[in-house]
Formats: structure tokens, C-alpha cells, sequence
């Protein structure tokens, strides 16, 4: 696991060093989705039995309470709001950022490209390693 972590953050750090919207840049990008399509179609994660798809989603929605999901449900409320907020004042406020002025100010950086493309990476990579654990329990 150490050893993708380190592929994933040297791969971030070449393809963010790359102009963007080039050629170049557009292929970088794909290619780890290209990875994470091929890890889902190799592990039979895009399968036609509609019963493991179903079996495995309410596996996960077992012990979900309105309790345990008001944390998210309250980031994300937040989110909109000051999103909302900031585009409503011009989507400039020194005050009130948005999301995207956040983002930006990361993407001026070579190290902030990274980091997103790194999370990119991650959020895309995650539920398949979860899933890979679910069956590795044998749930399906």
C-alpha cells in the first residue's frame, strides 16, 4: 500500500508539472482513471447481477442512522451556504470564499496541483479498496 502511495504521489507530481489543457496533460489525466476503470472490470465490479450490487449497499446501509449521518449532512449544508453566499457577493469576498477561490488559489502552486490531483486519485481509488475488503470477507 506504502508503495502505490508513493507511485500515486510521484505520478501527481510529474502530471501536474505538465501545461495544462495540452495533450499531454489530458493523457496524464487519463490514465489513472484508465487504472481504476481496468481494477473495476478485472475484480467483476461491473457485473450484471443486480443481487451483489443490492446485498452490498445494504450491507452498507446497516446501522446507518439520521444520527450518524447529521455530521455530514451539517458539512455539507455549510458548504452550499458559504458557496451560495460567496457567488451571491461576486464570487470575490475576501470574506466569504468559495470553493473555487479556494481551489484556485491551490492550483497556482505546483504543490497544491498535487495535492488535488492526489486526492483526485484517492477519492476515485477508495471505493474500490473497500470494496476489494467487503469481498475479501466474504460478503459477496
Amino acid at each position: 500500500m506504502a508503495v502505490a502511495g508513493i507511485v500515486t504521489v510521484a505520478y501527481a507530481w510529474w502530471a501536474t508539472g505538465v501545461s495544462p489543457f495540452t495533450a499531454a496533460s489530458y493523457v496524464l489525466s487519463a490514465v489513472p482513471l484508465a487504472i481504476a476503470i481496468a481494477a473495476y472490470a478485472s475484480a467483476g465490479y461491473f457485473t450484471l447481477r443486480r443481487g451483489d450490487v443490492v446485498a452490498y449497499f445494504r450491507y452498507r446501509a446497516l446501522g446507518v442512522t439520521r444520527r450518524s449521518t447529521t455530521a455530514w449532512l451539517v458539512v455539507a449544508a455549510a458548504v452550499v451556504s458559504l458557496e451560495s453566499v460567496g457567488l451571491a457577493l461576486g464570487g470575490r469576498s475576501d470574506r466569504v470564499p468559495t470553493l473555487s477561490a479556494v481551489v484556485d488559489h491551490l492550483l497556482v502552486t505546483h504543490i497544491g496541483r498535487c495535492a488535488l490531483f492526489c486526492a483526485w486519485v484517492a477519492v476515485g481509488g477508495w471505493p474500490l479498496i473497500r470494496l476489494r475488503r467487503w469481498r475479501g470477507n466474504g460478503m459477496v
